[in-house]
């Protein structure tokens, strides 16, 4: 039975990413009912920031009680991944970014010969189907006027398609803060199409990720 790991990063009651995920989440356990769904929070329960304590634990042997609760949060954090055959993240754009929530994920779980590999060649996740689903207040896609603006998009592609070697499918639901700002009906009718095609994109890339064979290990 396949396992996958959820993160939602959202702040927002009126997350839109968060709602991304539930489509996502309705056709996985409808095609698999019963599986694993390991779910974090990250707005519920924070991950701590790095601080001198974890920094010493992800690059040393923890010699003090704080160092030690920090690596054992972090072999925890590692454990989650490493388990996981599919991973599922739902982001907001954050000023252009990632939220500082899961950056602080990130930072505490990728771990230089656990989840970062030392050689490419051995990528220990690599192969592996990550789904990143985002929602963008105005429009960044391509060929937009302020698409070099996005650093959250790209900088998740490095990250996890590009050094960490998942099989990554990002979906974007762009001009989700239109409905708060405009009474336009173009513009309202320009958010809601993308959120349809975003929400029907999450649901089939739910099925595809649903129906892949899962590796053993």
């Amino acid at each position: 039975m396949p396992r996958l790991l959820h993160i939602d990063s959202s702040t927002s009651p009126h997350s839109v990413s968060r709602s991304l995920a539930a489509s996502f989440l309705a056709v996985w356990t409808e095609e698999h009912p019963g599986a694993t769904v390991t779910h974090r929070d990250l707005t519920a329960v924070p991950i701590p920031h790095l601080d001198p304590d974890s920094y010493v634990a992800l690059m040393s042997e923890p010699r003090t009680d704080a160092q030690r609760a920090a690596a054992a949060l972090q072999s925890e954090l590692v454990s989650e991944i490493q388990t996981a055959d599919a991973l599922l993240i739902s982001v907001p754009m954050h000023n252009w970014t990632i939220p500082s929530s899961l950056k602080a994920w990130l930072d505490q779980s990728l771990i230089l010969g656990r989840t970062l590999p030392y050689d490419p060649a051995s990528n220990p996740l690599a192969g592996r189907p990550a789904t990143v689903l985002i929602a963008y207040g105005g429009d960044y896609g391509p060929g937009a006027p302020d698409e070099d603006m996005d650093h959250c998009g790209p900088y998740l592609r490095t990250v996890l398609g590009k050094v960490l070697g998942y099989q990554l499918e990002l979906i974007a639901a762009f001009h989700t803060v239109t409905p708060f700002l405009s009474e336009d009906p173009v513009e309202l009718e320009k958010a809601a199409l993308s959120l349809r095609q975003a929400h029907a994109a999450a649901a089939d890339r739910a099925r595809k990720v649903a129906g892949a064979p899962v590796p053993l290990r």
